[in-house]
């Protein structure tokens, strides 16, 4: 449907997104059991319970009948057939795509294209690199490239979730990187200003020290909101899904800035794996005291479906 270098086409969309925030704005119906089309919710009108993320669901394993209880849906819009994106559309589900743009995954089938552009290895994630986002072939690919091919899967695409922007963190602490530090900034917040201009609403997904450089500078109108991990539950096992406690004071301090992101009038959307119902439970009280949407997961791959 729209071409990779086709401007004509974001603004198509960018249209579309408008004239859908148009009808939402006089109040739009809940979906209650996934049983028709319905209008969708606004974000900001979710409740702190209903956003889910499902990194892991593939066009395998998708059953829409699995998304009924939640509102907003993080899905890798890569992975899923466009009928399967359509059917979550029109069961009133809000959409966001998760979109990689600080690293890139070998599985990826663009993953030799960019292969030069690789930093170092992830850590925990031996099939992902860091990528060079300064360099303009990655910077256009993830403006314009990518988000085409997600849209042309998905022409209802709310938004994006950005993954990874914690790529200016992990130049800031490199030795090795540290003087590409203020250009690794400057690629971020230039790819999120295309983002703004096409009218794409986008969630950052961890990344605090790139995003309280933004709230610094003034710069909260780049994004929606964010999205923390972690904040009450660490991995400690990514292979086999063990999970324990988070360190009290790593707690505190990213409740610490959750609080400021939420101060500085952004939506904040927490992301935790833990099987310990006493601390999901905490964690749901949490949120709803201080209006976050949550989301607990039993698999770090987030493929599955909580009870």
């Amino acid at each position: 449907m729209l071409k990779n270098n086709g401007r004509a086409g974001f603004l198509v969309f960018a249209e579309l997104v408008f004239m859908i925030a148009v009808l939402c704005a006089g109040g739009c119906a809940r979906k209650e059991d996934g049983g028709g089309t319905e209008d969708k919710p606004l974000v900001q009108d979710t409740s702190p319970e209903s956003y889910g993320v499902f990194l892991g669901v593939d066009a395998d394993s998708f059953q829409i009948s699995s998304f009924s209880s939640y509102d907003m849906v993080v899905v890798d819009a890569q992975e899923l057939k466009s009928e399967q994106l359509a059917q979550l559309h029109s069961t009133g589900h809000i959409v966001y795509s998760y979109l990689n743009i600080g690293s890139i995954e070998d599985s990826r089938e663009y993953y030799d294209r960019y292969r030069d552009l690789c930093l170092d290895r992830y850590e925990n994630w031996p099939e992902e690199d860091w990528v060079d986002v300064t360099d303009d072939r990655w910077k256009t690919f993830v403006t314009q490239d990518l988000p085409a091919m997600i849209r042309k899967k998905d022409p209802s695409l709310d938004g994006l979730f950005l993954d990874n922007l914690d790529i200016y963190g992990h130049i800031m602490d490199s030795r090795k990187y540290e003087e590409k530090g203020e250009e690794t900034y400057d690629a971020l917040v230039e790819i999120l200003e295309a983002y703004q201009e096409e009218g794409i609403p986008v969630v950052i997904n961890g990344a605090d020290e790139f995003v309280l450089r933004l709230i610094r500078d003034g710069r909260t109108d780049l994004l929606q909101g964010v999205n923390q991990e972690t904040v009450f539950t660490r991995i400690k096992s990514y292979k086999r899904d063990k999970f324990d406690t988070q360190d009290e004071e790593e707690t505190g301090r990213l409740k610490d800035y959750l609080k400021e992101c939420s101060q500085a009038g952004k939506m904040v959307f927490l992301l935790e794996y833990t099987d310990d119902e006493a601390v999901a439970e905490e964690i749901a009280a949490f949120c709803e005291k201080n209006g976050y949407r949550y989301y607990v997961s039993e698999h770090v791959d987030l493929r599955g479906f909580r009870e």
